[in-house]
C-alpha cells in the first residue's frame, strides 16, 4: 500500500525482542534513516528490549514509547493487541505477558520436536545457536532451519523446490508437525491488563483478523471492555479497509493509529522500512494519551 506524506511517527515495530531481524541498535538506525521523531517498540508479549532501543534511539533524538503487542484469542481467531505507556517495571503485567510469550516459547518447542521426530535432522539447541536463546523464532526464520536440516532423505527435501506453504504444509491443524495452539488471553481480559498497568490499548490491523466479524459490532464490544484505540493505517490493510478503519474508529470515538508493522526483509518483505506507512498526525500520542484517561 503506498501511502503518500511525510513519515514522522512509526507505532508499530519489532526487534530481536520477538520476531524482528534487527537487533534495538540497528532498528533505531533505520528509523533515524526514515526520518521517524517518535516511535514505538511492539515486540510480542514482551517489553525486555525497550530500554535498550530508548538508548539506542537517543543517540538519534527520537522519542520511544514503552510498548508491546499482546496475542489474544478470540471467537476462533487470533488477535493482536498494542500496549502503548505500559510500565517496565510492573511485576504483575510483566508476568501476564510472559505467561503469553512462553506460551508461545512452548509451541515453536513442540513444533521443532515433532519435526525431529519424524526425520528432520534438527534440535531445540541449533535453532537457538542461530536465532537467539530463550526466543521465539519467526517461522520464517525458523523454516529455513528446518529446509538446510538433513539430506536427500530429509522429509522436507522435495519441499525445497518450492516457493513457501511450509507451515500449510507441515505445520497448520491437522497438518503431519501440528501441535496444540498456545494459551492466550481474550482481547478483553488483555486491554484490562493494559488499563489496570496504566496504558492504553489499541486493536492491532483488525482487516487481518476479524475474518467474519463485523467491525463494527466487534470494536463496539472491544471499546466497552477499555480498548482505547484502533489501528487502521498500516501494512495488512488495502487503502479502502485502512480509510474504513480510520472512519469507524473516528466514530467510535477510539484513537485512530498507524503503524508499519516493519519485521526485517526476510520475515515481512513487503515492509521495507520502518516508517513506510505515514498516517500518524504530530498530535497521535496526544490522542492516545486522552484515550488513556477516558478509558
Amino acid at each position: 500500500m503506498a501511502l503518500a506524506g511525510a513519515a514522522r511517527v512509526d507505532l508499530h515495530m519489532h526487534s530481536t525482542g520477538s520476531d524482528g531481524e534487527n537487533t534495538p541498535e540497528e532498528l533505531a538506525d533505520r528509523c533515524a534513516a526514515a526520518g521517524l521523531s517518535t516511535v514505538a517498540l511492539t515486540d510480542h508479549n514482551t517489553t525486555a528490549h525497550v530500554t535498550r532501543m530508548q538508548a539506542a534511539c537517543a543517540r538519534h533524538g527520537i522519542e520511544v514509547v514503552a510498548a508491546c503487542e499482546i496475542s489474544t484469542s478470540w471467537n476462533g481467531r487470533e488477535h493482536h493487541c498494542l500496549a502503548y505507556f505500559v510500565p517496565l517495571d510492573d511485576p504483575i503485567f510483566t508476568a501476564r505477558i510472559e505467561r503469553v510469550r512462553a506460551e508461545d516459547l512452548a509451541r515453536s518447542h513442540r513444533w521443532v520436536d515433532n519435526a525431529a521426530a519424524a526425520g528432520a535432522a534438527i534440535t531445540w539447541d541449533q535453532v537457538e545457536t542461530r536465532l537467539g536463546a530463550d526466543r521465539v523464532p519467526p517461522f520464517s526464520l525458523l523454516s529455513r532451519l528446518l529446509l538446510e536440516a538433513g539430506g536427500e532423505d530429509s522429509p522436507l527435501a522435495a519441499h525445497r523446490a518450492k516457493s513457501g506453504g511450509l507451515y500449510g504444509e507441515w505445520f497448520a491443524p491437522g497438518r503431519p508437525w501440528a501441535t496444540e495452539p498456545p494459551w492466550q488471553p481474550s482481547p478483553q481480559e488483555a486491554i484490562a491488563w493494559v488499563r489496570e498497568a496504566g496504558g492504553v490499548a489499541v486493536l492491532a490491523h483488525p482487516g487481518a483478523t476479524f475474518g467474519s466479524l463485523d467491525p463494527e459490532a466487534a470494536l463496539r464490544e472491544l471499546a466497552g471492555a477499555g480498548l482505547g484505540g484502533v489501528e487502521a493505517w498500516t501494512t495488512w490493510h488495502s487503502d479502502a479497509t485502512a480509510r474504513s478503519y480510520a472512519e469507524l474508529g473516528a466514530r467510535l470515538e477510539l484513537a485512530v493509529t498507524a503503524g508499519a508493522d516493519y519485521h526485517g526483509p526476510v520475515v515481512k518483505p513487503h515492509v521495507k522500512a520502518p516508517g513506510q506507512v505515514t498516517h500518524n498526525g504530530p498530535d497521535v500520542l496526544e490522542r492516545l494519551e486522552a484515550a488513556r484517561a477516558q478509558r
